[in-house]
């Protein structure tokens, strides 16, 4: 029993070499199944985004304010392997739904969660003794990979808020962000790759550390605006071992700006 990769992530499995020779079969067989997984992959984050919904609302009956929050961001990839060397930082964004979950009534302690769409990446050059493969083509030594890299973020935090002086409130943060890879893109410097789907190189999960300093400024009635500085520090490999053994991590700084609700 042999086992063939055709092409991002499409496996089939031929007996002897004497199955699936049609070409045009072969094709039609790589498309379906790369069809079904992506459908599955959204029903998943479908049926997600509600159950995230529904559990905001059940909150809502508590103490909960709700916040529409938008970030730009610097974010570099950083590897321990050393035939790769990172390289300069790349911007990005990100966008999306969170909520402080008060723990007391003078709401200086909370914990916080959202659902954000990020969009993140960056750019490692490797650097081996010979021609290496990547997402199915051979790039010569010394190719910088650029990374276009979206997730879906749940962060979970610890929030802590000051007493208001002068219609501002300062707060700090600390906690995790879980992530679930939703597209991959990357460019080779040598031109073989162009916003090439790469999603065979790339994990379906991450997660990193957030830490944060703010302030929010209260608007009247209940409505306030927000801003801070939110560090996102890399603790799980973003990379499959497909090419290199290594471990690679995202960081990004972001300037969360919002409205709460």
């Amino acid at each position: 029993m042999q086992q063939t990769k055709l092409s991002h992530s499409c496996v089939i499995i031929a007996d002897n070499e004497t199955v699936f020779q049609n070409r045009p079969f072969q094709k039609f067989y790589c498309n379906r199944f790369s069809a079904i997984y992506t459908n599955n992959m959204m029903n998943r984050i479908t049926l997600f985004s509600a159950l995230f919904i529904l559990s905001m609302t059940g909150w809502s009956q508590t103490r909960l304010k709700l916040a529409f929050t938008g970030s730009p961001s610097v974010n570099w990839m950083s590897t321990n392997s050393q035939f790769a060397d990172k390289e300069k930082i790349t911007l990005g964004y990100d966008f999306g739904l969170s909520g402080d979950i008060f723990f007391t009534e003078n709401e200086r302690y909370s914990v916080i969660t959202g659902l954000q769409i990020l969009n993140t990446g960056g750019a490692i050059t490797y650097r081996t003794n010979a021609p290496f493969d990547f997402s199915g083509a051979t790039l010569p030594s010394s190719t910088q990979i650029k990374y276009r890299l979206r997730y879906v973020e749940i962060p979970l935090a610890i929030k802590l808020k000051t007493d208001q002086f002068r219609r501002v409130r300062y707060w700090g943060q600390f906690g995790l962000s879980s992530m679930v890879n939703i597209g991959a893109n990357g460019d080779s410097s040598d031109g073989t790759l162009r916003k090439a789907n790469i999603n065979d190189e790339i994990n379906l999960f991450n997660l990193a550390m957030n830490v944060g300093l703010g302030f929010d400024f209260d608007l009247g009635g209940n409505n306030s605006v927000t801003a801070g500085l939110i560090f996102h520090n890399g603790l799980t490999d973003v990379t499959t071992k497909n090419t290199f053994t290594d471990k690679t991590i995202i960081n990004s700084l972001k300037i969360r700006l919002g409205l709460i609700f």
